[in-house]
Parts: C-alpha cells; sequence; structure tokens
C-alpha cells in the first residue's frame, strides 16, 4: 500500500534527488497519499485523452525500499492543462470506480479533487517552463 506520495513541478531530473518521505522541498505539489499514481496516470491519460497510455519514464526507478520517482507523460499534462472542470469530474469518477482495489481506494470526491488540483498544477507547469514529476513510497 502507498503510504506516502506526491505531484511535484521541477525544473530537471537531477532536482529530483529533493523529494521523498520525510524530505521537505519547496517546489509546488499535490499529495497522493493512500493511491498508487502510476496506475493512476496511465489511467487519466487514456481516459482524458482517448489513447493508450504513454510509458511512465523512472527518474529513480523502484528499489527494495520501495521509493520511486517518475516523470508525467506529456500527453496526460496537456490534457490535464486544458481539460475543463466536467471532463476532469467524468475522469475522475469513472476512475475512482474502476480503482476500487483494497491497497488503492479513494472516494469519487476525492478522485475530482485530486485531478483538478493536478490540472492547476500542470497548468503552471506550462506557464513556469517546469516538468510534472510524481514521488511514491510503498514499502
Amino acid at each position: 500500500m502507498v503510504l506516502a506520495g506526491e505531484f511535484f513541478l521541477a525544473a530537471d531530473d537531477a532536482s529530483t534527488a529533493r523529494v521523498g518521505p520525510r524530505k521537505r522541498h519547496d517546489f509546488p505539489a499535490v499529495p497522493c497519499d493512500g493511491i498508487y499514481p502510476d496506475d493512476a496516470v496511465l489511467s487519466w491519460e487514456t481516459l482524458l485523452t482517448g489513447a493508450p497510455a504513454s510509458p511512465l519514464r523512472d527518474v529513480v526507478p523502484m528499489a527494495n525500499d520501495g521509493f520511486t520517482v517518475f516523470a508525467v507523460p506529456e500527453p496526460l499534462c496537456t490534457a490535464l492543462a486544458s481539460a475543463e472542470r466536467e471532463q476532469l469530474r467524468t475522469t475522475g469518477v469513472a476512475w475512482a470506480e474502476s480503482a476500487s482495489e483494497p491497497d488503492n481506494e479513494i472516494s469519487p470526491d476525492g478522485a475530482v479533487d485530486l485531478l483538478e488540483r493536478l490540472s492547476v498544477l500542470a497548468g503552471r507547469r506550462a506557464e513556469r517552463g517546469l516538468s510534472l514529476y510524481c514521488w511514491y513510497f510503498a514499502p
């Protein structure tokens, strides 16, 4: 089960060394505790774009410690940044209903809230010329 995680903006892969459980940083971020964000990202991209999900690029591959960092694919970043509120709502509800596994539960309202906050973060990414990443810890 995922204990902690967050989506965050950073300038480059090297900057991601400052993130992780019990590490403070000043990156704009949205927490995503309690879900498997790598699985979620794949579902969101398919739901928002109607295309197959892009492969994830590991920045810090998961090792025996259960920690990983990956870059959020550009097609999803673009889709999140440009999505209308109703599209985010529809996607969040559909994803929450499909993600109801014991280790990956989120309410429809929680899913919509997460996607709305990620949409804002993705918009800021484009404005600032940053990249969207995610780290999570699943021991």
